[in-house]
């Protein structure tokens, strides 16, 4: 792998939340939530450098303990409505010399604690030998989308009639990105600024890592899993 093509890991974690106050720190299993994805990252020996990007400097100094590169994001890239994309694609301009349209940029989620080094890998390989120029991990949504409702004035409508009642097995499959693995070239980001675009590659996460933290009761669940999983050991 040449230094042109090396990809280069993001790890972005703001200080600001506000259904869980400072849940990217937040302790799971004895280290912050932010650790479990640096170690993945890390293990998976896929990048030289592993970037922690926030506001906080809580967190750029619990990234650096865990031995990740701090990265100071600036204010204008904090806010609750930028996206990662647009966060990654403005990272990336600082933290490189020069510009390389096909280097692929790695975006791991920080509320994705059991992501493991060789979904890292899997998804990885898969981009990188269909020759993609996005990718995203993927989950099944529980229900399908044709059976949502919306209340109008207390009433219940289906947001989609033709359809509402069409059974389970007659609709198409229907997935959620799920934030464990975005990847994506520079040339990508900078013309779309999203990591969904056209031909946007899809890489089906292992159900067991799919877990995402965005609330306490996220983190009280994956708790519970964890301490299943140690008791099988």
């Amino acid at each position: 792998m040449t230094a042109s093509n090396q990809p280069i890991c993001i790890i972005p974690a703001r200080g600001g939340s506000k259904r869980f106050p400072r849940k990217n720190i937040a302790p799971l299993g004895g280290k912050p939530l932010l650790a479990w994805t640096i170690d993945a990252a890390k293990v998976s020996e896929l990048f030289d450098k592993v970037y922690v990007s926030s506001d906080d400097a809580e967190i750029l100094d619990i990234a650096e303990r865990h031995r990740a590169t701090p990265h100071k994001r600036s204010a204008t890239l904090a806010d609750d409505r930028t996206g990662v994309a647009e966060v990654c694609a403005t990272i990336c301009d600082e933290l490189t010399n020069g510009h390389d349209a096909n280097q692929p940029v790695v975006a791991l989620l920080p509320t994705s604690p059991f992501r493991s080094a060789a979904t890292i890998r899997n998804a990885y390989e898969q981009f990188i030998n269909r020759n993609g120029q996005s990718l995203q991990s993927i989950a099944p949504l529980e229900h399908p989308p044709e059976w949502a409702m919306n209340v109008v004035d207390g009433n219940l409508q289906p947001r989609e009639p033709k359809v509402y009642d069409t059974p389970r097995k007659e609709l198409p499959q229907s997935v959620r990105g799920d934030g464990l693995v975005m990847i994506a070239r520079r040339g990508f980001l900078e013309t779309h600024r999203s990591f969904l675009g056209p031909d946007t590659l899809a890489f089906a996460s292992p159900p067991n890592e799919t877990v995402d933290i965005d609330e306490p009761r996220d983190l009280l669940w994956a708790e519970f899993l964890l301490s299943n999983q140690e008791a099988e050991l």
